[in-house]
């Protein structure tokens, strides 16, 4: 097919531009594979769609179509129902980096698409634009390949690469205000700065060190502003659980019709996708306040791994974690954590149990002790009581002692004091050695008569 008349001017403000949208930038490590998604109208849906790669400001050279989709390095997929077609590239090599065009076929010779950039790296690959608020903080992550696992990384700041400096390396990491952490096996190394200022916007470089003459490196550009940035999410680091869901939101500061999540290394999904790398996944964006946010669904643990927010080519990345089911976000165990507070209802239990028995045996005491002095008191009351001034003395009916001065209280007999007692049932049985003597009250046969002994005291 005769090559393809397009303008960039297109891209800019003809209508229909926003008609088809794709992502920014790519950036993917040789021998790789990248699948880039181009969305499009649902007025558009039998259409033709095609890919083609821009040779200079208006030559645009086809390379597949979706009439005729191959399956060599280069295939097409279109998904009329979702309104998006892929396009995947397999074997990547440093030349295939340029950009390439997104294009719907309108009518004759007219069309509309959307521009992308793709970037091959050797060794190492990293997003490409970063905005961060002043005082903020961001971690930038440097992907590289499965052979660079013991190299030294080290990231460094300038416009060219020739004269780059280094600021800090993964064989002396530091943790001030900017700090670097390997994890070969992610093959990524991630450098987080903190406390920005308007001072540190610039460029900066992600290096595997090879040799001095042939260092692997690619470029990121920082921008940090006073006000808010264009782009930022309300957290880099999300973590969730096998068969759950994590929620990213998104916030850009001007008007722009392309937002899109896209796992690095992997593929993209706009507001119009349902699903990322097979994975279900819904997006809303929030218009009239500037925010999108993303939900991906039942997780799996391959989904561990960088993502990233785009919009209008700005770049933001987040990092997922997905942990088996068990484990709490913190990395914590749940069946550990189950036991500690098993443990902890345990003490507690046991502690109520014994509180409960102390209660029970204090009250027992409490009771018995109170019966006692009870029955004491009731046997007190009808015993009788010691006058300290006579020998013995009599108490009558009424409690009053005769022959007690007046005034004086009973006093409770002490253990030296012997009672008895002698009922006369008829007058004729008093002895007869009292004969002589005239009672001085005449018995009757319901009186009792008692008498009180003192014991000789020590």
């Amino acid at each position: 097919m005769d090559p393809l008349m397009l303008l960039f001017l297109l891209i800019a403000g003809l209508t229909g531009a926003d008609s088809v949208s794709t992502v920014s930038w790519v950036s993917v490590l040789s021998g790789g594979s990248v699948t880039i998604p181009c969305f499009y109208d649902d007025r558009y849906k039998t259409h033709l769609k095609y890919w083609c790669r821009v040779n200079n400001m208006d030559l645009c050279t086809p390379i597949v179509h979706t009439d005729s989709p191959q399956e060599g390095k280069v295939s097409v997929r279109d998904d009329p129902d979702k309104q998006v077609f892929t396009v995947t590239f397999k074997n990547l090599t440093a030349r295939d980096s340029s950009y390439f065009w997104c294009g719907v076929k309108i009518s004759g010779r007219s069309y509309f698409g959307d521009q992308v950039a793709l970037s091959v790296t050797d060794g190492v690959f990293t997003v490409k634009w970063v905005h961060v608020q002043r005082g903020g903080s961001v971690t930038i992550p440097c992907f590289y390949e499965d052979r660079y696992k013991t190299h030294v990384k080290y990231w460094c700041r300038g416009y060219d690469v020739r004269s780059c400096t280094p600021i800090v390396h993964t064989d002396s990491p530091q943790e001030g205000k900017v700090s670097v952490r390997d994890d070969p096996d992610q093959r990524v190394f991630t450098v987080t700065l903190n406390n920005l200022t308007v001072g540190d916007s610039g460029h900066y470089w992600c290096h595997v060190e090879i040799s001095e003459a042939s260092d692997l490196r690619d470029r990121v550009s920082l921008s940090v502003t006073e006000g808010s940035p264009e782009l930022s999410v309300d957290k880099q680091e999300v973590t969730g659980v096998e068969g759950g869901s994590v929620s990213v939101q998104g916030r850009y500061g001007y008007s722009v019709n392309k937002k899109l999540w896209c796992k690095i290394g992997g593929s993209c999904a706009s507001e119009r996708s349902v699903s990322l790398d097979g994975r279900p996944v819904l997006i809303r964006d929030d218009r009239v306040n500037r925010v999108f946010s993303v939900t991906m669904m039942e997780l799996e643990r391959k989904d561990t791994g960088w993502y990233w927010c785009d919009a209008g080519g700005l770049q933001i990345p987040v990092h997922i974690t997905v942990n088996p089911i068990g484990m709490t976000e913190y990395g914590g165990n749940n069946e550990n954590l189950s036991s500690l507070v098993q443990l902890v209802l345990y003490v507690v239990l046991g502690s109520l149990v014994l509180l409960l028995v102390i209660i029970i045996i204090t009250w027992k005491v409490w009771d018995k002790h109170k019966k006692k002095m009870a029955k004491r008191q009731n046997t007190g009351s009808t015993e009788l009581t010691l006058n300290p001034d006579h020998e013995y003395a009599v108490t009558n009916r009424s409690g009053i002692i005769e022959g007690a001065p007046p005034g004086q209280t009973s006093v409770e007999p002490g253990l030296h004091v012997t009672y008895s007692s002698n009922v006369l049932r008829n007058p004729e049985q008093v002895s007869s050695r009292c004969s002589s003597h005239r009672p001085a009250v005449t018995p009757a046969s319901d009186v009792i008569y008692s008498s009180v002994a003192l014991k000789h005291r020590e």
